[in-house]
């Protein structure tokens, strides 16, 4: 009898995850140590293009998906200051985040529709934001009511897009924000109504004025990493965000999970328990996924870690992700977006792909369901080139140095580097590499016939060595003229040029 209690007590004590046994499989442990044993599958470093939507209730007023955070700040200063004189002046004082709930309709959404254009813009991984910072959840949940089968647009989003988009062959990725919404509303200064039965929970627990800002003050969620006392989420809070990311795990079988910036807000058990719980997951289906996090919230090598909005300057020895936004200054719809041109965009995958990252996409559809136009065009045209040049981005790896140019990117607040009001010219080029064969990836526009040095290939270069059998431009069949000395490798433009956005020399490396 005493070993019979004996056995059992150890068996309480282990940790749930370690105890997983699959025949001829290695578990995952809910420690960093076993979770940084998890390889970066190679579909994802394959994969290199992505694309993910902020969708929801926040796209009909067309003021950022951070409106149920500002419409309740009543400041004279800082960011998104006027937002509740905006509010107040658009829709009254007494109109509440949740009344918008039924201008969410997505009457007009094609989960098919939308996957087959994100087929034919050359991507490998699409996904919704699952939620957001706000409490609604667009699945059809059972642990949060205040999602999108219940209310708004009374549909299964997530569900719709994951058949549509795994039937177009493509990795499905769902996004996870709510770690934002401990402290999100503001229920300290009265503008919020908390006598509204129905939509009391959606507004979260009361916290201290200060806690949310003490947990990060910009937006990227960057902090010291430490939680005080008086900052912890309750234990209602915890339990709720894990059951969240376990049912769309469970109910929706991602390929990728992608979290935003503040996870570390979660105790360090349950951020490791809610990783091992998913690479568990993915042994279990028999495929490989993985996951993402920013700054510091997990431990290095346990995800992929994610730059928003910026990239490393320099290749590195391990794969990442750049999130970015298809409009310079928003993340969800607006009737005063600034688009990015596909020009730029795909400038900034061949750069993210020369330093062995890879760009998930943000696009900004309508709250009724459409996707803006000139994005559906402007995605169309990035599918055309990578139709023609897609070999230069697509299973490529990082060449001996990512490239040589003029051109330098901007530090920004993630750390890495990102390029509003960056102009690539000609002289600017990128490198991957496909076994033997060589990418050079012109960014900016050369002249017909014109002679560009690569000093990359001089004697004294980083790819000093390398015998060249064969010189081609993609998407054309002009004979190109090159020449490998001391100095360099020399490249003549073709006399005709194939695109108009970044030329692509295919060298074949004896």
């Amino acid at each position: 009898m005493k070993t019979y209690w004996l056995l059992l007590l150890l068996c309480i004590g282990l940790p749930a995850h370690s105890q997983q046994k699959e025949a001829g499989k290695q578990t995952y442990s809910a420690n960093w140590e076993s979770l940084k044993q998890h390889q970066t599958p190679e579909w994802f470093r394959d994969a290199k293009f992505g694309i993910y939507f902020h969708w929801g209730v926040y796209s009909y007023m067309g003021e950022g998906e951070w409106y149920s955070h500002h419409m309740y700040e009543d400041k004279d200063e800082g960011w998104n200051h006027d937002l509740r004189e905006h509010h107040v002046e658009t829709y009254g004082d007494s109109t509440q985040y949740y009344d918008f709930i039924s201008k969410f309709t997505a009457k007009y959404f094609d989960a098919n529709d939308w996957a087959k254009l994100f087929k034919d813009a050359g991507v490998r991984f699409v996904g919704p934001v699952a939620e957001h910072c706000d409490n609604f959840s667009n699945w059809d949940s059972k642990v949060n009511k205040y999602n999108s089968v219940n209310y708004g647009p009374k549909r299964d989003i997530v569900g719709e897009l994951e058949k549509a988009i795994k039937g177009q062959d493509l990795k499905f990725v769902t996004t996870f924000h709510h770690s934002w919404e401990w402290g999100w509303y503001n229920l300290w200064n009265g503008l919020a109504d908390t006598t509204n039965t129905e939509f009391r929970e959606m507004l979260g627990e009361v916290t201290s004025p200060e806690t949310f800002y003490r947990l990060g003050k910009d937006a990227s969620g960057q902090s010291n990493y430490k939680v005080l006392a008086e900052d912890q989420p309750s234990k209602e809070f915890v339990d709720l965000w894990k059951a969240k990311v376990y049912e769309v795990v469970d109910k929706y079988k991602p390929d990728l999970l992608w979290f935003d910036s503040r996870v570390f807000l979660l105790p360090e058990k349950v951020r490791k328990e809610m990783v091992a719980y998913y690479y568990n997951k993915g042994l279990e289906w028999n495929k490989e996924v993985t996951l993402t996090y920013k700054n510091e919230d997990l431990a290095k090598g346990a995800g992929v870690i994610d730059m928003e909005r910026g990239r490393f300057d320099e290749t590195t020895d391990f794969p990442w992700l750049t999130d970015d936004s298809y409009a310079w200054n928003t993340w969800s719809w607006s009737d005063k977006l600034q688009l990015k041109t596909p020009d730029i965009i795909v400038d900034e995958l061949a750069d993210i792909s020369s330093k062995n990252g890879c760009l998930i996409l943000n696009i900004t559809p309508s709250a009724d369901g459409f996707i803006p136009q000139e994005q559906r065009d402007g995605l169309l045209e990035i599918g055309q080139w990578l139709k023609v040049n897609g070999e230069a981005i697509y299973d490529t790896r990082p060449f001996v140095t990512y490239g040589e140019g003029v051109t330098k990117l901007n530090k920004n607040h993630f750390g890495g580097v990102q390029g509003r009001g960056v102009q690539y010219t000609a002289e600017d080029f990128r490198f991957t590499q496909n076994g033997k064969n060589l990418y050079i990836i012109q960014l900016g526009t050369p002249e017909p016939a014109k002679e560009f040095l690569l000093k990359s290939f001089a004697e004294d270069g980083k790819a000093a060595g390398m015998k060249i059998s064969k010189i081609q431009v993609l998407g054309s069949k002009e004979k190109i003229v090159w020449s490998l000395a001391k100095g360099g490798l020399t490249l003549t433009s073709p006399a005709t040029i194939p695109n108009d956005k970044a030329v692509v020399y295919k060298v074949i490396l004896k």
